[in-house]
């Protein structure tokens, strides 16, 4: 009989189908992507932090993972010879494995703590302490306690990271309360894997939740393009519609309710029209003050904060771009980019970047963004770190306008389906301009994009081993 470890365990949890994948067809499995890859450094990474809180512990992590009984032995003798703290702890029973990244010894207890980089304790954390609760129990060695230890995300870098970036959770009764449903999902889980046979199991929400499966290529190979999940802010409604066996936008029934973009979305699929509400855009851009300024911010957020006065996953600017565009119609570009160098050391490229932001920008003028939410908090949090700045960054605040309102419901092209004015398709399929002549005589071009996504930098992640299936 296969035997399951803690994280087979959760994707089993998650979906038959996932788990069955893993061990049948892993020439479906996607390779792991840069940004799974950070996500899993950064784990090993925040582990050997929370090591630091248990000092001087013996590691049982294993030279060869293809083989734990030497970690399993290790574990045995060192909890036989009252060891206070082991690493990487290793148990089996009932055909299930797991690793605990601290059992520790505090006084006459024994503490099982399971370390995690998020900020709060989720579902699926209890999920997987709880399969490790279970392993250790039927072994022999239930612990007194059980913890998770996850990033206290209040805590504000002085110097040297303290023990105050972690908090330890007591999770010990929610931990026993689930012994029996681990129990029989462990059982129901190897039993399936026994049988060899494909699961039956249906696309649904669980594609994506708790963690997206490397397997999701193959599942929704039958969605076409333009499907019902690319509809704006779908939810449950695509989940219904694809109940009801409805697959593409333009398929949806004319009684079937839907929001006022959603049923833009719907006609113009269906009549290969698009959408533009010209008047909305004319208004909106009647109000603005040249010189105009086109203006993102890119961050990073590490878990670990780098700078002082900073907290843990906190968004800091490293870069911004802008393009100033003169009344006249003359375009020019300006930007900050700071370089990893500026991170350490003790040096803040924040107040370089403050620097930046004052010769770039005049006095006057609206400032353009996209979802101008995120660039004024990114401006507040400035003003709040250096004082001496905050009327410089206020006013800039003052001028912001957002492009958002307006083209969220008031433009939609057909051959753009479902997705966003905000992503990189949009940009990739434009080919002609919207020529919208104000009381300024202003033109949108497609030279004047909205800032990029946003995605999760890994450049805080230095490289470390990590275990795909275990």
């Amino acid at each position: 009989m296969k035997t399951l470890s803690k994280s087979r365990f959760v994707s089993g949890v998650q979906c038959e189908k996932k788990l069955w994948y893993s061990y049948y067809r892993k020439d479906l499995q996607l390779p792991t992507d840069e940004q799974t890859q950070a996500i899993f450094d950064l784990g090993h990474q925040i582990g050997n932090l929370a090591q630091n809180r248990f000092p001087n512990g013996k590691d049982a992590t294993p030279e060869d993972f293809s083989d734990f009984s030497p970690s399993i032995e290790k574990t045995k003798l060192w909890i036989a010879e009252e060891v206070e703290t082991i690493y990487e702890a290793t148990f089996t029973a009932k055909n299930a494995l797991c690793m605990l990244d601290i059992l520790h010894r505090m006084n006459s207890e024994v503490w099982a703590i399971e370390v995690k980089n998020s900020t709060s304790v989720k579902d699926y954390h209890l999920t997987d302490a709880s399969l490790q609760y279970f392993v250790m129990k039927e072994a022999g060695y239930a612990p007194d306690k059980f913890f998770l230890m996850h990033i206290n995300n209040q805590y504000i870098k002085n110097g040297e990271l303290t023990d105050e970036f972690f908090h330890l959770e007591d999770i010990t009764d929610k931990v026993l309360s689930k012994q029996t449903w681990v129990e029989e999902n462990l059982e129901r889980l190897l039993v399936m894997l026994e049988n060899k046979q494909e699961p039956n199991v249906s696309i649904g929400a669980h594609c994506s939740s708790p963690f997206a499966c490397d397997f999701v290529h193959h599942c929704w190979k039958h969605i076409p393009e333009n499907s019902v999940f690319e509809m704006y802010r779908g939810g449950n409604k695509a989940w219904e519609l694809y109940k009801q066996g409805i697959l593409k936008i333009e398929d949806i029934e004319d009684d079937f309710p839907l929001t006022h973009f959603q049923h833009l979305q719907r006609k113009g699929l269906r009549n290969q029209e698009q959408y533009i509400n010209k008047e909305a855009i004319k208004n909106m851009i009647s109000s603005w003050q040249f010189p105009l300024y086109f203006f993102d911010f890119e961050t990073v957020f590490p878990a670990i904060p780098v700078l002082d006065g900073t907290r843990p996953y906190q968004q800091v600017p490293f870069q911004y771009s802008l393009h100033i565009l003169e009344e006249d119609g003359r375009l020019s570009h300006q930007e900050f980019l700071a370089h990893p160098e500026d991170f350490s050391n003790g040096k803040n490229p924040l107040k370089l970047l403050v620097g930046q932001l004052k010769q770039d920008f005049g006095t006057d003028g609206n400032i353009v963004t996209y979802n101008q939410s995120f660039e004024v908090a990114r401006l507040n949090e400035l003003a709040n770190m250096f004082p001496e700045d905050a009327p410089f960054l206020k006013n800039l605040v003052s001028r912001v306008v957002d492009l958002l309102p307006v083209f969220q419901g008031g433009f939609f092209c057909f051959y753009l389906g479902g997705i966003s004015v905000y992503s990189s398709r949009f940009f990739s399929v434009i080919t002609s301009r919207i020529n919208l002549t104000s009381s300024n005589s202003f033109k949108i071009s497609r030279n004047l994009k909205p800032p990029s996504y946003r995605k999760k930098s890994s450049a805080f992640a230095g490289p470390q081993k990590h275990l795909r299936n275990y």
